[in-house]
């Protein structure tokens, strides 16, 4: 009886769900502003707790600027192998198009560096067992990059406060 009770709990312990992995933000980096939007990169470090390995499958974020322009929200595959109970950096392009260029020329014309905002998802598991794990970054746009990004969305047109 002792062994059909220990078969069972070893049974049950080995069907169960895996713990959710860590993330750890490290970096959100603006890489371009263009006509189009803006490009990021997002750096993560991903501790899997589990004694098997696990995979991300995507990223999702979403960019806010100065506290309440919202950019947009962006998806991307992300395929990476989380090694059992190990560290792994999940290193991510993003590219997130303008909804708004007017809020953009507004923020520019004050003259000063905004603050940004990445709120998002790492989607990790499979087809039939997945978690979606939070994070956010923050970060500043200089004013020079945004001062380029509106002239070359508006070639020719002159914006006041502009130099």
């Amino acid at each position: 009886m002792r062994s059909l009770l220990l078969a069972a709990a070893l049974t049950l312990a080995a069907c169960s769900r895996p713990d959710p992995p860590t993330l750890r933000p490290e970096l959100a980096a603006v890489t371009a502003i263009t006509a189009r939007g803006i490009d990021l990169r997002v750096q993560l470090q991903v501790y899997n707790p589990n004694g098997i390995d696990l995979s991300t499958r995507s990223l999702k974020a979403n960019v806010l600027l100065d506290g309440k322009h919202d950019v947009g929200t962006v998806t991307v595959p992300a395929p990476l192998k989380l090694a059992s109970k190990q560290w792994t950096r999940l290193d991510v392009p993003l590219s997130v198009k303008w909804q708004d260029l007017t809020s953009i020329a507004a923020l520019t014309a004050q003259r000063r560096g905004v603050p940004y905002q990445v709120d998002g998802t790492v989607a990790i598991g499979g087809e039939t067992l997945n978690v979606d794990v939070p994070f956010r970054l923050t970060g500043t746009i200089t004013h020079e990059q945004l001062i380029q990004a509106v002239q070359n969305s508006l070639p020719g047109l002159p914006l006041p406060g502009l130099p």
